[in-house]
């Protein structure tokens, strides 16, 4: 990437913001208010901006962390090969938290981290139960959240007024309403069955989609909802009772190690010759489709909160492109879900520093930081990701899903997606100041 795009992507991404005035406005006004208790910086500091970074490390989960601090480190060295934030301060990760710790050791680090004055902001998670916790945690003691991918509805439904954290990353209605509109177009469709893990996650997508299918398309009937427990060895048993209903269509928000699993006994067993079609929407891509290789049935349509895919838009969005690029050339794969979140978090932090120092003239504290990023509009994957729920603190993504397909000119010997369907952000996702079940209970069809 030369110098001069990527100046010209900074002026997009203040362009961008400047765009998403209807929804940030507020936000000039706030970051011209008092400090109060925080301490106002004059100027941009001389020494690193700290940043902890919470992830899977180990456990279950840790591919997908993995995959996140793979893109954290690239887009660090990236913004520091060209002086930093604003070309003039660079970043630091000073330590990493493992998620697997447990939540009562994640809110200990964090008060610890705050106490201690150990980073200027806090970012990452992927457990939405984690986030529960966590980021009210960090708002206690007044540390800037940049949450990157947990997609609870609730973190926000729950926690209104958060000062100190902003999410980049869209909810899981992207993923299982979108997953609801994808089968409100299929024709010859009369029986569905879900296969979700059996907590919350699992839970609230199984029920958004069931409710939203009953509105949309009444005519289709829901043979059986499954509920296996997370990150079991065996789902014999749940894929036989698949078999023995013969739905047209089997839903999943299963993810990570699961969706891998789960798929590959599924194909082992011949569950994808028994059915119509699998609709696959726990943030699904190249992980998947690794893990499966030539294996990989092609009956199936997968993906989730946005176009968080290495081929979606490749030829005609810049800097997805070197996104890809870069990332194969470091570490000699595609990026997955993990990756693309924490990607995006990036491009929100340095417009949002941006925008706060063009308004003030200093360095924003982190309640400012915060209220710089509400409301902003960059692009990515999908075009224009909009800072547009909860006031202006959570992205609201579109859905974005594809068909597996062996035949593209990527360097990898496994399928990717093709024949991608877009299901914009306002027909997947609830009104700014409706809760989600509100919504999904008066959902229409789409017309």
């Amino acid at each position: 990437m030369t110098d001069n795009r990527i100046r010209s992507s900074r002026r997009r991404l203040l362009k961008g913001a400047a765009a998403a005035g209807g929804i940030g406005a507020f936000a000039g006004c706030a970051l011209l208010e008092e400090a109060g208790e925080e301490e106002q910086l004059d100027g941009i500091p001389d020494e690193p901006f700290r940043i902890v970074h919470f992830t899977f490390e180990s456990g279950p989960p840790a591919f997908y962390g993995d995959e996140m601090i793979n893109a954290v480190d690239m887009m660090v060295d990236r913004i520091n090969d060209r002086g930093g934030l604003l070309g003039e301060r660079e970043i630091e990760i000073v330590d990493r938290i493992d998620e697997d710790a447990g939540v009562e050791s994640m809110r200990g680090s964090v008060r610890q981290i705050a106490q201690n004055d150990e980073a200027d902001m806090l970012m990452g998670l992927i457990s939405s139960a984690n986030a529960l916790s966590v980021v009210p945690a960090a708002e206690e003691n007044q540390i800037p959240f940049l949450v990157t991918v947990p997609g609870t509805y609730q973190l926000f439904e729950e926690n209104p007024d958060l000062e100190y954290a902003v999410r980049t990353a869209g909810t899981n209605a992207a993923g299982a309403i979108g997953g609801a509109r994808i089968v409100e177009q299929m024709d010859d469709v009369e029986t569905v069955v879900t296969v979700d893990q059996d907590y919350a996650w699992g839970h609230d997508h199984r029920d958004m989609f069931v409710e939203a299918l009953e509105r949309i398309r009444p005519d289709i009937e829901v043979l059986e909802t499954r509920t296996p427990e997370p990150f079991i060895s065996d789902y014999s048993a749940h894929i036989s009772a698949v078999q023995d209903l013969e739905p047209d269509v089997v839903f999943s928000s299963l993810w990570g190690g699961d969706i891998s699993t789960f798929t590959s006994q599924a194909v082992d067993d011949g569950l994808f010759d028994d059915i119509g079609t699998g609709v696959f929407v726990g943030d699904t891509g190249a992980p998947l489709l690794r893990a499966l290789g030539d294996d990989m049935p092609e009956n199936v349509i997968m993906g989730g909160r946005g176009g968080y895919q290495p081929n979606y838009r490749y030829e005609t969005a810049e800097d997805h492109q070197e996104f890809v690029d870069d990332y194969f050339d470091r570490y000699g794969d595609m990026p997955g879900w993990g990756a693309y979140h924490d990607w995006v978090a990036f491009q929100a932090l340095e417009a949002g520093v941006e925008q706060a120092v063009q308004l003030t003239g200093n360095w924003p504290t982190g309640s400012q930081l915060m209220s710089s990023i509400r409301g902003l509009s960059f692009e990515t994957t999908h075009g224009s990701h909009v800072m547009a729920q909860a006031g202006g603190r959570q992205a609201s993504a579109p859905g974005v899903f594809g068909q597996p397909t062996p035949d593209h000119d990527f360097p990898v010997d496994h399928h990717l997606l093709t024949d991608y369907e877009f299901i914009p952000a306002h027909e997947c996702n609830p009104p700014e100041g409706m809760d989600t079940f509100e919504w999904v209970e008066q959902i229409e069809p789409v017309e």
